[in-house]
């Protein structure tokens, strides 16, 4: 088959939606079909960064980047005019768009009206309360499903859910027909976990031979680190050893985590990485912690869960979204709290510190149950099945 994966951005722009679309690309290319991503020269958005230059394959994946626009300030939202006049030029036989709202999600909507040819959508969905940006951006938001959503959404033709509770709050804003749903979850390379990773390159990258609890995401604003600040001082009154780290892209939040470390006085207590680009670095991040933690306001799933799991470490995390089914058996693989409860997260990880006997049972278990449901190419073999059932209907 010839398909198009359309996203915002791709790797080496970071983040989940982006290794997302990767491993599908890579995936389907090994099963002998011609993939092609479209996407942008972004490699962020908030700040919005263009890349300076790049390669036209990543990994073998062709890929075409277009050049990325904005509207000024908080009313941000991407737009990229040559893209939509190369999906509509575009001889494919399938259209797979990712990211709900987004301008690639659009332009492939146009063709399916215009060409006929099939469109797959994978929303990656958040609601618009939990949307990182300015309020501007949320009443832009606001705007498009109120006008936009509903034309948009009717055009899919198959739309692929990570999660029960990702298309539960996507139902709750658009109309659409249950039976055109399919529900495919996130997965991760199990290959690179084969041999769980050496906790080494890591410690001796930042230079920390403390235990600590470790997050890995964007530091943006609907990723809960506030809450996560919060619950440290009462974490570090019973384990005053632990430190935190923090690896990902700041997005504008780190200058106020740490004022408010610094009021707490606890900033010697947290490590912010940033973005590692070495890859042997960031798997060992996950080997060399003792707990992992992912206190968000809302996830669509939470890739970054299977990650840590495969490293058998077990995870503490907010009950929000798609991470219960991503943790798949919370009291096994991990613990659950409520968002913004900063007492039950520090309780949750003084819990895990307290007991290595109890994280190395949950951190055996979270492995094998990844191991056993989210590897590539088990969930590409759903995803290839959903394009040949849309080809049979032509």
């Amino acid at each position: 088959m010839r398909v198009i994966q359309a996203c915002t951005r791709f790797p080496p722009a970071p983040g989940g939606a982006e290794s997302h679309v990767f491993h599908v690309a890579k995936e389907l290319q090994k099963r002998n079909h011609d993939v092609n991503v479209y996407t942008t020269d972004l490699y962020m958005e908030i700040p919005f960064t263009h890349m300076e230059e790049w390669e036209e394959r990543v990994s073998e994946i062709p890929v075409k980047r277009f050049k990325a626009y904005s509207l000024h300030g908080d009313m941000h939202y991407v737009f990229v005019p040559a893209m939509a006049n190369a999906i509509l030029k575009a001889d494919v036989d399938i259209i797979h768009a990712h990211s709900y709202g987004y301008f690639q999600v659009n332009a492939a909507a146009l063709n399916r009206k215009l060409k006929t040819t099939p469109f797959v959508l994978t929303p990656h969905y958040h609601p618009q309360w939990s949307m990182w940006g300015g309020a501007r951006r949320k009443r832009l938001r606001r705007f498009y499903d109120a006008v936009f959503a509903e034309k948009v959404i009717q055009s899919v033709d198959i739309i692929i859910g990570v999660s029960h509770h990702e298309i539960e709050l996507m139902h709750r804003a658009i109309e659409f027909e249950e039976k055109r749903v399919r529900y495919i979850p996130n997965g991760i390379d199990f290959t690179k976990f084969e041999k769980i990773p050496s906790p080494e390159p890591f410690r001796k990258a930042v230079g920390i031979k403390d235990p600590f609890v470790l997050y890995v995401g964007r530091l943006a604003s609907n990723k809960g680190l506030q809450v996560l600040v919060e619950a440290a001082p009462a974490v570090l009154k019973t384990n005053p050893e632990i430190r935190f780290v923090l690896v990902g892209e700041d997005e504008g939040m780190r200058p106020k985590l740490e004022k408010r470390l610094e009021k707490l006085g606890i900033r010697d207590k947290f490590i912010f990485t940033g973005h590692l680009t070495s890859e042997e670095e960031f798997l060992s991040a996950y080997a060399a912690c003792e707990v992992f933690v992912l206190p968000s306001e809302y996830e669509a799933f939470g890739i970054v869960l299977l990650e840590a799991l495969a490293c058998e470490k077990p995870c503490v995390a907010s009950r929000v979204g798609g991470v219960p089914e991503a943790l798949g058996k919370p009291g096994k693989t991990g613990l659950l709290v409520e968002f913004g409860d900063h007492d039950g997260l520090a309780d949750a990880l003084n819990d895990l510190l307290a007991d290595p006997a109890k994280r190395r049972r949950f951190g055996k278990f979270g492995r094998k149950y990844v191991r056993e449901h989210f590897t590539w190419p088990a969930i590409v073999e759903q995803i290839e099945s959903v394009y040949k059932e849309l080809l049979d209907k032509k």
